[in-house]
């Protein structure tokens, strides 16, 4: 990374430091000012608490297998800040993720916005410029932070997608799981089809308000469409999806993935009653969909999978698939931020394991080691407080020995620095 980019990223980061603005007045004035290229592309708008990452990435491969060019905008990155925005699978390069943030600063500079505008709504802009500039035809869009006041609820999408929804950001969203799942079903717009996760009977009132109001379609998994996970191991699971007519090897981990499975291949067939997308383009987009950093096995002796729960919903999902690594002992890696139930993903995670080291990603957001410490005691004795996450992978490794297991959990910050330690020692 040359100097120039790595000033002008972390003048970007410092950004953060102005905490979440929710709101969409900032992000249309930037966007107008750079031409408005959220317009130029078709967009798929992704919204939920888990899962909805997964979801992006089966939809974008579905659409790169219907031979579009196509976007894809998720957040947080794991390692590097250009994993936020790829086109056809490639990230942005850093000459012109460089070049596009000295535009924004230069205005910001010439005082061209009344308001400041916050990391979030200017990355989502270089995001929308980077695909207008490639000449994406369409976009999947993950929300950032709840919908109804996300910078990305500025796209018109084709069809909009809902993951399963359940208590998170609290402070943000509300209290309680109807008053999220409001906030998550105002990325619906009228007339865009609907693709809904199995949700609890309040997000599901709330998600079919909402579609009966704008006049969209609504297509909820378990009531209009199903999903059956046929087999699963430590290399990926089968679904049955009969919707399409078909059994799909997916090389994703995990029962919960044949249900976001399910809802892209929905997607894609709602999709190709508008362009030109195939069931053969949706069963081949599936099969080789790739997504870092969700049950993924990322080496061996000891075995060592890394996944990014951060929910006590995410947490109960995840405990029910360990059954299918093996490894003796096994030891739990583990930080969160300070917006998420830890003691809740805790209580249902740090049972199944032998030992927990409870460590701190480099954000101001993280958990320190002692308070993740203080949030596990209670479900497991035999846990410790490990300053650093490469320590901590580190000392995971030596307790597990040749034969046992390691996890690393918890925040996307947490399994990025994991990544990043593992890559130094052993490469990329």
């Amino acid at each position: 990374m040359n100097a120039t980019l790595k000033e002008d990223l972390t003048w970007l980061y410092s950004l953060e430091n102005m905490g979440i603005k929710l709101g969409l007045s900032n992000v249309r004035s930037l966007l107008k000012q750079l031409g408005d290229p959220q317009e130029r592309f078709g967009a798929v708008h992704v919204a939920g608490s888990n899962g909805k990452g997964s979801i992006s990435a089966l939809t974008a491969s579905i659409l790169r297998a219907g031979g579009y060019r196509t976007g894809l905008y998720t957040s947080p990155h794991l390692v590097r800040f250009t994993e936020r925005m790829t086109v056809n699978g490639a990230e942005i390069s850093e000459a012109v993720l460089g070049r596009m943030i000295s535009e924004v600063r230069e205005m910001i500079d010439d005082g061209r916005f009344a308001r400041p505008l916050t990391f979030f709504e200017i990355t989502t802009a270089l995001a929308f410029l980077h695909f207008s500039e490639e000449g994406v035809e369409e976009a999947v869009v993950e929300v950032g932070m709840g919908g109804r006041l996300d910078a990305t609820n500025v796209v018109r999408p084709r069809c909009c997608l809902i993951s399963p929804i359940s208590l998170e950001h609290t402070g943000y969203l509300g209290d309680t799981v109807a008053k999220i799942a409001y906030e998550k079903a105002s990325i619906i717009k009228e007339n865009a089809p609907v693709i809904s996760s199995p949700q609890s009977p309040e997000a599901a009132r709330i998600i079919s308000w909402m579609a009966k109001c704008r006049g969209s379609s609504l297509r909820m998994m378990g009531t209009d469409f199903q999903a059956e996970c046929l087999d699963r191991d430590a290399e990926g699971t089968t679904v049955r999806l009969p919707s399409l007519g078909a059994d799909v090897r997916l090389s994703l981990i995990g029962r919960y993935q044949c249900e976001n499975a399910a809802v892209a291949a929905e997607c894609g067939l709602a999709l190709g009653r508008q362009i030109d997308l195939s069931r053969e383009n949706i069963m081949d987009g599936l099969v080789r969909t790739r997504w870092p950093g969700r049950l993924e096995v990322v080496s061996q002796h000891p075995l060592t999978v890394l996944d990014v729960t951060h929910t006590p919903h995410g947490a109960s999902v995840v405990a029910s698939e360990l059954d299918i690594f093996p490894g003796s002992p096994r030891i739990l890696v583990v930080g969160m931020l300070r917006d998420k139930d830890a003691q809740g993903v805790m209580s249902l995670l740090a049972p199944h394991f032998d030992q927990v080291l409870c460590t701190s990603a480099r954000s101001p957001r993280a958990l320190s080691s002692q308070e993740m410490l203080t949030a596990c005691q209670g479900s497991n004795p035999h846990c410790q407080a490990v300053e650093g996450v490469g320590k901590a992978v580190a000392e995971g490794k030596r307790l597990a020995g040749r034969n046992g297991l390691v996890m690393i959990s918890g925040s996307l910050y947490t399994v990025g620095e994991a990544i990043s330690h593992l890559e130094g020692q052993h490469g990329p």
